[in-house]
């Protein structure tokens, strides 16, 4: 399958059949996605962010490795530290936080398996479930949105704070 193909079939469906592609050839390339979200290859930033969102579409993360999956080859690539980024979040009507990544993927925060933070760490930043163990850092602005709103409530381990989308009560971290 080439890349047009691939882009053909991204605005006919919401997500690839990832898992059930069983590509035979394997290898890897000079992909790195940063710890800031931006995607460079060999050396150079990615600048056409159609193409991020479709290399993004097909990033899988099994056996503790990164990987973009077509039906025909399994290319392995470096991540530096989460492969996504939330760069903007909000609530909306319902309370609900609506969470959107660089590359245009939009979360509602539901449930309390959406999110991690290592509570053992002081001021640990949580991350973001994006799908099949694809997790996101949050942007600066995106967790001090988020941060304004926590519940904070004393517990053995000190203050963990707490933050509310919609029904769902959800730990945020732990603070002094």
């Amino acid at each position: 399958m080439d890349l047009a193909s691939l882009v053909d079939m991204a605005e006919q469906m919401p997500q690839y059949p990832l898992h059930s592609w069983q590509p035979e050839v394997q290898g890897s390339i000079d992909i790195c996605i940063h710890a800031d979200g931006s995607w460079w290859h060999e050396g150079s930033p990615i600048k056409r962010h159609k193409l991020v969102q479709l290399f993004s579409r097909l990033l899988v993360y099994a056996d503790g490795f990164y990987s973009l999956v077509t039906p025909s080859e399994r290319l392995f690539i470096e991540v530096e530290n989460l492969p996504f980024q939330i760069v903007q979040a909000e609530q909306n009507s319902d309370d609900v936080w609506q969470l959107t990544t660089s590359v245009g993927d939009q979360i509602c925060l539901e449930k309390a398996e959406q999110i991690r933070v290592d509570t053992l760490i002081l001021d640990a930043v949580p991350e973001i479930l994006i799908r099949d163990n694809l997790w996101a850092s949050i942007s600066r602005q995106a967790y001090y949105d988020m941060a304004l709103t926590v519940e904070t409530t004393i517990t053995e381990q000190g203050h963990i704070a707490h933050l509310r989308s919609g029904d769902s009560v959800l730990v945020f971290g732990i603070i002094e």
